[in-house]
């Protein structure tokens, strides 16, 4: 799990920690939200992310307040059409065009694949009334109408979610409490505290504590120096459990280093024996990163990514998202 260089881009992208929470959890993710269609789904057999997809339906178009989304190729328990396809959309806002953006992206995907199809939406808002689920049009007798399936957070419960050990309880749980903790550093470094401390009884793995504290570290993010006390006090749990899932040396330099390094609302992190070792396992990482989806590095591309500094390291993890090529990412 490339976490160092995840967890530079989820300070900047709230799209990424839910792509992060959907393509780790994504059984989880159905079975507590989609629990009838989770059952229809064959788990024996693998799914198949297809983002690039989704990235070339989006280019021509306006997204609005889409968060982000998932398009995810499955397979049926049974049934004549083993191959079905499900697009997943986190909206983040009340949008009037939103019903028809659903629409849009339904008749396109089914156009390029013909095959089934399911549209979900989960609805991040603070709206209790806003529920879209359905886009009609008609005229002169002529009427088509798409219904999709919906999940409104702000539905949720935070006894139920604090009492509940399923990991998507506690990203709902996370993104309630941001909400409810705006503006209130004190109580919101409370609680961030309280939500991680309570994963590691839970019997999650190494891998889902940092994916959950990935998506809990952005939607309840601190101001640096209370962060770095967050950080301090995660530091002492996890050495007393003997659990150091998240605050390994690089990422409390790291942290250290951008409450200690602000020059003019900037974070240079430019702390001698903390920097370099970030910046060597950033590299290290993106290299991977970037090889395993071009191939190869041309000798342009290493020669940069040799010289890059803290700052470019972070926009090239960012570009990786959206890239198509090498080029693109420099």
């Amino acid at each position: 799990m490339c976490m160092q260089v995840q967890e530079a881009i989820l300070k900047s992208n709230y799209d990424t920690p839910w792509k992060l929470v959907i393509e780790h959890f994504f059984k989880q993710f159905m079975e507590f939200f989609f629990p009838d269609t989770a059952t229809e789904i064959d788990w024996t057999k693998p799914h198949e992310f297809a983002d690039k997809e989704l990235l070339a339906l989006e280019k021509k178009g306006r997204v609005g307040k889409k968060i982000s989304d998932k398009l995810v190729k499955v397979f049926k328990t049974n049934g004549d059409q083993a191959r079905v396809i499900i697009h997943i959309e986190i909206q983040g806002g009340r949008e009037t065009s939103f019903p028809r953006r659903m629409f849009e992206y339904f008749y396109k995907i089914y156009n390029k694949h013909k095959m089934p199809l399911m549209c979900a939406a989960i609805l991040t808002d603070t709206s209790h009334r806003w529920r879209p689920n359905c886009f009609i049009t008609e005229l002169w007798g002529c009427e088509l109408t798409l219904k999709f399936p919906i999940v409104k957070l702000m539905d949720y419960e935070l006894g139920f979610l604090d009492k509940s050990v399923h990991p998507i309880a506690k990203i709902i749980q996370a993104h309630l409490v941001a909400l409810k903790t705006r503006g209130k550093h004190q109580l919101r470094l409370e609680q961030k505290l309280f939500l991680m401390k309570k994963l590691y009884p839970l019997g999650y793995t190494a891998d889902d504590i940092r994916i959950l504290y990935a998506f809990i570290d952005y939607a309840l993010d601190l101001p640096d120096e209370i962060e770095g006390e967050f950080m301090k006090n995660m530091k002492n749990y996890e050495e007393e459990i003997r659990m150091p899932y998240i605050t390994s040396a690089q990422r409390l330099g790291r942290v250290e280093g951008r409450v200690e390094g602000r020059v003019e609302g900037r974070v240079e992190g430019r702390i001698e024996g903390r920097e370099e070792g970030i910046s060597i396992g950033n590299r290290n990482i993106l290299k991977m990163q970037i090889e395993k989806k071009f191939g190869e590095l041309t000798p342009n591309a290493r020669q940069f990514l040799e010289k890059a500094n803290a700052d470019q390291l972070v926009q090239i993890g960012l570009n990786i998202l959206t890239a198509e090529s090498i080029e693109d990412l420099f």
